[in-house]
């Protein structure tokens, strides 16, 4: 699921950067709160729209779980809901036509990358004052005021972020039956000379598998950076240097680390020869017995289970290669906005808060209606009902990553009991971009970042996945970078960064 969201958010970047430019919504409300119940005014619809990888459940079923949840929301806010779940394959189309059309999009699953492209073109309000009025329990739902104003663009709020892992960590993840067929210990592994030395041993004991699946998104996952200017821009900060200076990461001694790791495993037979081309997704290596282990960026608690699942179930052995690091981009993959076309902004936000502090209401929408979609079992977590299961029950999102506040949620009885506890400790743990909260403005220069993002497409996989030479190749990127203005566009990062940090105090 994370490899799709992956693939979601660079072609987005893509597209929104490109995306034509407008004025910001008005953001004013256009209601004084909600009317109570018994006011007399007519029940205000709430148009929600909830973005899945996945198909989405059927209209039928997505009706009745509305149905109870508005048999909560009318008679205490006199509001219902009118749930619409789209899938991606849609959402990529859809929801840009929507806002561009001025359609009455209450609140909707947006993706936060998208957020300055989406502002700049008027189609999201400024949450800022709407949250200060109408969604006053909101910001005690996080667990800082920068997580919950993360989803910014020069202090005009246009999104609050999902509750989950706000933080990346480099993490290995090896095949458990190869390690214990061989003895294996690979508890003191932390640094990529110490994979390379595993890689050495095992290449000795199966030579017909590949060491390493290389990831088909091209990421170096032990490269600790917050890439502030974007998915498709190489620059920004390396979080192990106590500055907030703005670099162009190809040009660091971390990047040419993991790329002369990956070029001698690849010259070794240790990768497969076509990763620079291919788009099979590395799990499939896994589960197949063709590679041993594959690199990621998620280390949370429930990252080896969520990796099995992607593998079929083949037992993995994960390794946390540094501390975690939180982000811009970490912490807010996805938020909830309010469309400019909402006919009432300030009941949009009425209704939000009311889903994200509210138990009941975020059951419902992730897990359906109790005793028909779900039961709740001895030990208080929720279960399929006897003789049932997911492509049954009529309803299950079971996507609390992509919902308002999966933290609200029962857990299901396939995670422990305190799992959300588990994720909230987790995030405790990671070390704070200092740039944390900041989000690039890239319509001032938005043909360099455009050329910039062409320079990328050609050098930057081919140098990630080992198929080049780094000693060659990294220096005809980086003069390239610098004909597309990549130098121009570093200075403007860091122009609005300086700017950004200096509005702090």
């Amino acid at each position: 699921m994370k490899k799709v969201l992956c693939i979601i958010l660079s072609i987005l970047m893509v597209a929104g950067m490109l995306a034509g430019c407008g004025q910001k919504a008005d953001t004013k409300p256009a209601a004084q709160g909600n009317a109570a119940a018994n006011s007399g005014e007519e029940p205000y619809e709430v148009h929600m729209l909830i973005a899945l990888p996945a198909t989405a459940p059927d209209s039928a079923a997505v009706e009745r779980v509305m149905n109870a949840v508005n048999a909560i929301t009318l008679p205490k806010l006199n509001m219902t809901l009118k749930l619409e779940v789209m899938p991606f394959s849609m959402y990529l189309e859809q929801v840009p036509l929507q806002l561009s059309s001025g359609a009455s999009l209450d609140i909707f699953t947006a993706i936060s990358q998208m957020g300055p492209s989406w502002v700049n073109a008027g189609y999201l309000l400024d949450l800022t004052d709407l949250m200060a009025e109408y969604g006053k329990d909101i910001p005690g739902t996080y667990s800082s005021p920068e997580l919950a104003t993360v989803c910014n663009l020069n202090g005009y709020l246009y999104g609050l972020p999902v509750h989950k892992e706000t933080c990346q960590q480099p993490t290995m993840f090896l095949r458990t039956d190869i390690l214990e067929k061989h003895n294996l210990d690979v508890s003191n592994i932390r640094t990529l000379a110490d994979v390379d030395a595993l890689f050495e041993k095992v290449s000795q004991l199966e030579p017909d598998m590949w060491m390493v699946a290389a990831d088909n998104t091209a990421q170096g996952k032990t490269v600790e950076a917050d890439f502030i200017g974007g998915s498709t821009i190489t620059a920004g900060l390396l979080l192990n240097r106590d500055n907030t200076e703005v670099v162009e990461i190809v040009g660091s001694e971390e990047f040419r680390e993991w790329c002369d790791y990956h070029y001698k495993w690849y010259t070794k037979g240790w990768i497969n020869s076509g990763a620079a081309s291919d788009t099979e997704s590395y799990y499939s290596y896994i589960k197949s017995g063709q590679a041993f282990s594959f690199f990621s960026d998620y280390g949370h608690p429930l990252s080896l289970a969520d990796q099995q699942a992607n593998c079929s179930g083949t037992p993995l052995t994960m390794v946390q290669l540094d501390t975690p690091y939180c982000t811009t981009n970490s912490s807010a993959v996805f938020c909830y906005s309010i469309g400019a076309g909402s006919k009432d902004p300030a009941k949009a936000m009425t209704m939000l808060n009311e889903i994200m502090t509210s138990t009941e209401l975020m059951n419902l929408l992730n897990w359906g209606v109790e005793g028909e979609d779900y039961v709740v079992n001895a030990d208080g977590l929720l279960d399929f009902p006897e003789g049932k299961d997911a492509s049954t029950v009529g309803y299950h999102l079971n996507a609390g990553w992509i919902l308002p506040n999966q933290f609200k949620c029962t857990p299901w009885c396939t995670s422990p009991a305190d799992i959300y506890d588990q994720f909230m400790d987790y995030n405790a743990t990671a070390v704070n971009s200092p740039a944390l909260g900041f989000r690039f403005d890239p319509d001032p220069v938005s043909d360099i970042v455009s050329a910039v993002s062409n320079v990328r497409s050609k050098y930057y996989k081919a140098l990630i996945v080992g198929a080049v030479d780094p000693a060659e190749y990294i220096p005809k990127y980086l003069e390239e970078l610098d004909a597309a203005g990549n130098q121009e566009l570093i200075a403007e990062i860091q122009r609005q960064l300086d700017e950004w940090l200096a509005s702090k105090g």
